[in-house]
């Protein structure tokens, strides 16, 4: 990849070119002398391969590489060459930004972990004493003046980008003009911004948060008010004053209620301090004094209107950590949840793993639900509830009673100017809703009421509304978000998730702290460029998988549906990692054999020769099937040889073989298959109870799901495979996806004379007619989704890579089967813009 491709797709961190150059050949090499040197005896010894990636963590994502080939015999090296290739290019954008850049965010997930800042220190050493002439903090000034850099600058080296030194710098620079102290800091200070504005362009604000951007603007109107020897006149400085001006211009006399100030730039109260009313800002602060927990705001505060509870924060904050202030404090859970979840709707979750993990052990230990008066406190009992509840650990909704109750009537009694924070809060209770565990009764009440509340506000608003709150209202209310295919939603979370410069109230901004707003637009450009990445790597894939078909002959049979898009979609959403290639190909593979045999049974009507099959796949013998039809000896030889492989592909990473229950995977398949289609020859009808006994084995996620659990990179031993708990999931998550099926392609089955579970509820109940019975079997799925939901998520069943790996079944089944059309058979064609769009359409990697 070419460095200035790669440096666009940094976000417009300095990086050189050379640099990056190096360490992409760098890479390579590494690459290279690993295919060269891969010794056979690695393949079939697990223990040395562990052993291998431990020792692997100095060349970075090579173990990932090594885990995306592990024990496959069948690989060469160039192709393992490439495939490595890919990943390690992959990760050279993420070292280059998730360290630096981005290292703050890494620090704001961290519960008790606080970085002093150069940027909100000087906004407190602007403070004047009572009489006003002399700083009432003057440890800070003596901290600033200590802790310059030997370039005349002020930040961290480690995590700030060049836009975070310069407005650090500003800010510095400011405290100490207004004060007189440390001249000759202030000397070095000014000759640092004169070279760094001098050679800023405009595309570098590109990345830079609206809130950051004005702030800057405000900064440099006070230089120049304080007479600071800058370049006022070269062209990013004019642009950012220019575009300050209008912005303070449109602003003035247009608020007299903090309630109505735009939600983006107040979460910045120090840029647009001079326009909004701050007699009414004791409405945003919290108990504590602090406004949205940054000591630069309420040091702005406390400029404007000698607020007493916003001086004892910051007498508090200094007393604790002596002369300088960290950027955020306290770290309130709300916004570190909050943050969590909009790094998992990005798909960049994996990449700060070890922080969210803490920070969800930490809650499951420590949160205890309390009963307050305040809204958001409420709103994080049940931001907290949802997220310990979604990450499998055993939280109760019992407590939530009254958060419920308060959160509705508030939000019930809210102006028209604060409808949107109302409907943030209610997105809160319905996305907590969806994860209802059979009889909590209260999480019934909260789906009911928060659908209400957001039904009536979506009807209220104009047609010409494409505020980012509506648009999540919209998706949130046609699809429930807990089963949506997650590196498919961070696609369309990237739309809706757009910084621009208009002053609109976006969605996520409401529970974000100010550090996550300031690095909004560098996460989504590291987002993008992760997004772009993986792309990448899937259309290598998919290349892979279409040459696999055409061996297997499967497009010489005119009855066999190809689904390899729609399949590789769901494998994908099952595993999205750049080093679980192995596992999205088991995943496809198997789905589309599953699907040829599927349409085998379907189409033959020669009940002998579908004997004949099953008792080849009994006997593990092609001998057997020698005298059939062509299209079944092509499908016979094309699963046997491909559960081959796979089995030996699995049994070395496993450390044992696993022939034989792969094997008898797919008799039960087969099995199950043929007596279906011995009811369709015979026009038998079944019960519901004997119907569905067949059906869900053959649904088959039987070859698809458990072979694929085996390679995302946990050990599953005999003992988990003879656990109850295992096939108990495996029959929920299968007989959910065989009613969703039924329902989607009822009337094909019943054009085809095939058995359904509607048609044997027909049998039942002869009343009903074909659409009534599909709709009591939708009401019977209702019921049962919350029962399959507590099995997933419920931490003491089964082992977290089983549960996981049905999860991503039953977020596949929703999405594959959404609005009842089965996108296997016959892709709408929403769907194949979808996969058009995810597979080969570049996303924007700069700003929309």
């Amino acid at each position: 990849m070419e460095a200035c491709k790669l440096g666009l797709l940094l976000g417009g961190i300095s990086v050189s070119g050379t640099s990056l150059r190096r360490t992409v050949a760098s890479r390579r090499q590494t690459v290279a002398i690993f295919s060269d040197s891969f010794p056979s005896h690695f393949r079939t010894s697990p223990k040395l391969w562990h052993k291998m990636l431990s020792s692997a963590s100095s060349v970075g994502h090579l173990g990932a590489c090594v885990r995306s080939v592990l024990g496959a015999a069948s690989v060469n090296k160039g192709t393992m060459a490439k495939t490595a290739m890919h990943v390690l290019d992959s990760e050279v954008i993420a070292e280059g930004n998730v360290p630096t850049s981005l290292e703050d965010i890494r620090d704001a997930l961290k519960l008790d972990s606080y970085t002093m800042s150069a940027y909100d220190t000087a906004w407190v050493a602007m403070i004047s004493d009572d009489e006003g002439d002399g700083p009432l903090y003057l440890q800070t000034l003596e901290w600033i003046s200590s802790n310059q850099r030997l370039d005349g600058a002020w930040g961290d080296t480690s995590s700030d980008t060049s836009f975070d030194l310069i407005i650090s710098t500003l800010a510095c620079l400011v405290s100490l003009k207004t004060w007189n102290f440390a001249p000759e800091c202030s000397l070095k200070g000014e000759q640092f911004l004169k070279g760094a504005f001098t050679s800023m362009k405009t595309d570098d604000l590109t990345f830079v948060s609206p809130g950051m951007f004005h702030a800057l603007a405000e900064l440099l109107e006070e230089a120049s008010r304080l007479d600071i020897s800058l370049p006022y006149s070269c062209s990013v400085v004019e642009h950012l004053r220019i575009h300050h001006g209008q912005l303070l211009h449109s602003l003035r006399g247009k608020y007299d209620s903090i309630k109505t100030c735009p939600t983006r730039l107040l979460s910045f109260p120090e840029c647009i301090q001079h326009v909004i009313p701050w007699n009414h800002i004791s409405e945003l602060q919290s108990a504590d004094g602090d406004l949205f927990s940054s000591p630069a705001a309420t040091a702005c505060l406390v400029m404007k209107t000698r607020d007493s509870k916003a001086l004892c924060y910051l007498n508090g904050l200094l007393d604790r950590f002596g002369s300088a202030v960290p950027s955020s404090y306290p770290k309130r859970i709300s916004q570190i949840l909050s943050l969590i979840d909009h790094l998992e709707r990005l798909n960049v979750d994996s990449h700060f793993h070890r922080e969210i993990h803490n920070v969800l052990e930490t809650l499951s230990r420590e949160w205890s639900p309390r009963i307050d008066e305040d809204t958001q406190d409420m709103v994080s009992e049940i931001i907290i509830f949802r997220a310990l509840r979604e990450h499998g650990y055993k939280v109760l909704p019992e407590t939530l009673h009254n958060s419920i109750e308060n959160v509705f009537a508030r939000c019930c009694k809210a102006s028209a100017a604060r409808e949107k924070l109302g409907a943030t809060c209610m997105l809160e209770l319905y996305r907590a809703s969806e994860l209802k565990f059979p009889g909590e009764e209260i999480l019934d009440y909260a789906k009911d009421i928060s659908t209400t509340y957001l039904t009536a506000l979506l009807a209220k608003a104009s047609e010409n509304d494409s505020s980012n709150v509506m648009e999540e209202i919209k998706y949130v209310l046609d699809f429930p978000y807990f089963m949506s295919n997650r590196p498919l939603e961070s696609m369309s979370y990237m739309d809706r998730f757009q910084y621009k410069d208009e002053t609109m109230e976006t969605y996520v901004e409401t529970g974000f702290s100010r550090t996550t707003h300031a690095r909004g637009p560098r996460l989504l450009a590291f987002a993008k460029s992760n997004f772009s990445s993986c792309q990448s790597l899937y259309q290598e894939e998919l290349k892979s998988l279409a040459r696999w078909v055409e061996e297997c002959r499967f497009t010489e049979v005119s009855f066999v549906r190809q689904p390899l898009y729609p399949s590789f979609l769901t494998a994908v959403g099952f595993a999205s990692a750049p080093e679980l290639s192995l596992a999205r190909a088991s995943w496809t593979k198997n789905s589309l054999m599953t699907t040829a045999v599927d349409d085998l049974f379907d189409e033959t009507s020669d009940l002998h020769e579908l004997r004949l099959f099953v008792e080849c796949v009994r006997r593990w013998d092609l001998s057997l099937v020698e005298n059939c039809s062509e299209p079944l000896k092509i499908i016979a030889r094309g699963v046997l040889s491909s559960v081959n492989s796979l089995c030996e592909e699995v049994s070395k990473i496993q450390g044992r073989d696993l022939s034989h229950f792969f094997q008898r995977l797919w008799l039960d398949l087969v099995v199950s298959m043929l007596t279906e289609a011995e009811w369709t020859a015979s026009g038998h009808q079944p019960c519901s109870d004997e119907y569905m006994d067949t059906s869900w084995v053959s649904f088959a996620l039987g070859p698809i799901v458990p072979v694929t659990v085996f390679f995302l990179g946990s050990v599953i031993s005999d003992e988990d495979l003879e656990n109850q708990e295992y096939w108990d999931l495996f029959r929920s998550a299968s007989t959910f996806g065989r009613l969703l099926n039924d329902c989607s392609t009822h009337r094909r089955d019943n054009e085809g004379g095939h058995v359904s579970s509607i048609t044997a509820h027909m049998g039942e109940h002869p009343e009903l007619t074909a659409d009534q019975a599909r709709i009591e079997i939708l009401s019977m799925m209702r019921e049962r989704a919350p029962e399959v939901l507590s099995k997933l998520l419920n931490p003491s069943y089964s082992r977290p890579p089983v549960r996981s790996g049905w999860l991503g079944v039953m977020r596949a089944l929703y999405m594959i089967y959404h609005r009842n059309v089965d996108g296997f058979s016959n892709t709408p064609s929403e769907l194949k813009k979808i996969i058009k769009r995810f597979f080969f359409q570049p996303i924007e990697t700069e700003q929309g």
